[in-house]
């Protein structure tokens, strides 16, 4: 994938591509929904696994798609397991200064499977001062393993998926992008 050392120049293509499509077609939606006029600031959900990368991948792919937000770092505290699946409120801390900002941060994942590293991540950010967080994952990992999936699998059997139909309202996305 785009993470290993042996990159796939293919995948960080689709990636950035996906990224830049949703957000000309469906962050106004995201931003109405969240009921912010624009997002500040930008986070990049770290990679919980020791990848010998000081940057993840995701961010240095997509930092130049949003330059004009202010980037918050996160660091992972390494005393909490990397296998981890449920929330934990300390996984994450946040190194810049947000406090007296007001931000409204767009945090980035590049995949979501139980959803605790954003959930930790967003806890972090909210308890550092963000006004409001709004998570983006580029990509879902199903497990057929997980009981919880099931439902979600049988919907995708009879389900086509259509990238302008909007994830809040089921219905298309504007056709004209709109600005930040």
């Amino acid at each position: 994938m785009y993470k290993q050392e042996q990159k796939n120049r293919g995948a960080e293509r689709s990636l950035t591509a996906l990224f830049a499509y949703f957000c000309l077609h469906h962050i106004a939606c995201v931003k109405r929904t969240a009921d912010i006029e624009h997002f500040s600031h930008v986070a990049f959900v770290p990679s919980t696994k020791a990848t010998g990368q000081d940057v993840h991948p995701l961010e240095s792919m997509l930092a130049p798609k949003v330059r004009a937000l202010a980037p918050v770092q996160l660091s992972v505290n390494p005393e909490i397991a990397s296998t981890r699946r449920s929330f934990e409120p300390g996984w994450f801390h946040v190194e810049t200064d947000i406090r007296g900002h007001a931000a409204n941060v767009l945090l980035i994942d590049d995949t979501w499977v139980t959803g605790a590293r954003a959930q930790s991540a967003t806890h972090s950010l909210k308890r550092a001062g963000a006004r409001k967080v709004v998570v983006l994952v580029l990509a879902r990992q199903v497990s057929t393993t997980y009981p919880q999936a099931k439902t979600l699998l049988k919907r995708m059997d009879h389900e086509e998926f259509d990238m302008d139909v909007c994830a809040f309202h089921h219905d298309r996305g504007p056709t004209v992008p709109s600005p930040r």
